[in-house]
């Protein structure tokens, strides 16, 4: 089986939940024997060196350009059994290209996070976590619109979170069949000797995220204007390290160890961040999908602190909120009183720790969902077989869009070629 992986970026799991799940998926396909073929429009960081990707033996690269008819010719070359689409924005891109060139493709979309989502509650970031009750068609955006035509146009969507799986059921009528919750999956939900260390062995609260993510910038921002303060008026030694990729400059000049405030930039190990704190925090205020960094706390043996954004859609509904390792409030004194709370009382602290730990056992991990995953690909290539799929509402969509994307496509390859 030929795989071929559309991404919006290289996969940096260092750096982003998204190069995470990137990666999961990756070694997912290379589990099923397939033959894995990564593709991205985004440019290398050296692009000398395929080599920091760091990838899995036996992934083969393909950069692939943006309205290019040439990529057409490559795909067709490639016939890939498999396609899947890293982000809606890709299907909208590259789809025409595939529906044409590989016709018997089984074409599939992971999400990462739903992002009409997110970009509506950044509209109202300042009061969202305060809303008792969402505006009447509060998500019915253009964003939507898209996001949505393109889930239509293709055979499968996988959704990270539970929360943005029952809102597209039960919002926009999307039929189940064609969105599954697959929630993140590590080969290892708890790991190395560090996640064991004891509440006396451990210090300090710990905070991570890619400061190119709006909802990690405006959080810390959040955080260190409303929350910090509060903190450290009732708990003077308080320390946190801050840890990201790409800080702005204006991060960077946030970094005051001698206040026990420490921007240390990005990190390699994200293991080597968790395992000496006692306490992760996601001060969120806005955001969508599932947070990467409580999930790497939890396997990491550190409960959190985060609002009802933070916590939501990581587990299926009949998991409790108040069992997911987590402390889950949404004012800044609440936040602070909930990370003095955390921090200082070791039997809470115990109780949450090992929730986290049960969490990335029975959802997060390979054995609790690769079965499954395997199950409904199976069957998905069977239905493609069989001609079941695409459904006929996908055929509609892929006849409407495919001549619109692909002369608007052609438009924009003349008119580079014109100003060259």
């Amino acid at each position: 089986m030929r795989v071929l992986i559309f991404s919006t970026v290289w996969p940096e799991p260092s750096s982003s939940a998204a190069g995470v799940r990137q990666m999961q998926w990756i070694h997912f396909f290379l589990r099923l024997g397939a033959q894995v073929i990564l593709s991205s429009p985004s440019k290398l960081k050296n692009e000398q060196d395929w080599g920091y990707l760091n990838l899995p033996a036996g992934v083969e690269c393909v950069p692939l350009p943006l309205n290019q008819s040439e990529v057409g010719e490559t795909l067709k070359t490639m016939n890939p059994d498999v396609v899947m689409f890293d982000r809606f924005i890709l299907e909208e891109q590259f789809g025409h290209f595939v529906y044409e060139a590989c016709p018997a493709a089984l074409v599939l979309i992971e999400t990462e996070d739903l992002h009409f989502i997110r970009k509506a509650r950044e509209e109202l970031k300042e009061q969202y976590l305060q809303l008792t009750e969402m505006p009447e068609h509060f998500y019915h955006t253009t964003g939507a619109l898209r996001e949505t035509a393109s889930m239509e146009r293709a055979d499968q969507t996988f959704v990270c979170s539970t929360f943005e799986a029952a809102l597209l059921k039960n919002e926009f009528s999307i039929d189940e069949e064609k969105v599954t919750w697959v929630p993140f999956f590590y080969d290892e939900p708890v790991i190395r000797e560090g996640a064991q260390k004891t509440f006396e062995e451990r210090d300090g609260f710990a905070w991570v995220g890619n400061f190119r993510h709006p909802p990690n910038l405006d959080g810390l921002r959040w955080f260190r204007k409303e929350i910090w303060p509060r903190i450290k008026v009732r708990f003077p030694k308080a320390r946190i390290k801050i840890y990201g990729a790409y800080p702005t400059e204006e991060v960077m000049q946030w970094n005051r160890p001698q206040d026990g405030f420490s921007v240390l930039g990005s990190a390699e190990d994200l293991s080597a961040v968790f395992e000496n704190a006692r306490v992760n925090l996601a001060p969120l205020r806005f955001g969508a999908g599932i947070k990467g960094k409580l999930l790497e706390g939890f396997r990491n043996g550190v409960p959190s602190v985060s609002t009802a954004v933070g916590v939501e859609g990581l587990a299926p509904a009949s998991i409790n909120e108040f069992d997911l390792g987590a402390l889950v409030v949404n004012t800044p004194q609440e936040f602070a009183e909930a990370c003095i709370k955390l921090h200082e009382e070791k039997p809470l602290w115990e109780e949450k720790r090992e929730q986290g730990k049960r969490l990335m056992r029975e959802v997060h991990s390979v054995q609790a969902q690769e079965q499954r995953m395997r199950s409904l690909l199976e069957s998905l290539l069977l239905k493609r077989k069989k001609g079941v799929l695409p459904r006929w509402n996908s055929k509609i969509l892929r006849h409407e869009t495919f001549n619109s994307y692909k002369y608007f496509s052609r438009w924009i390859e003349e008119k580079e070629k014109k100003r060259i």
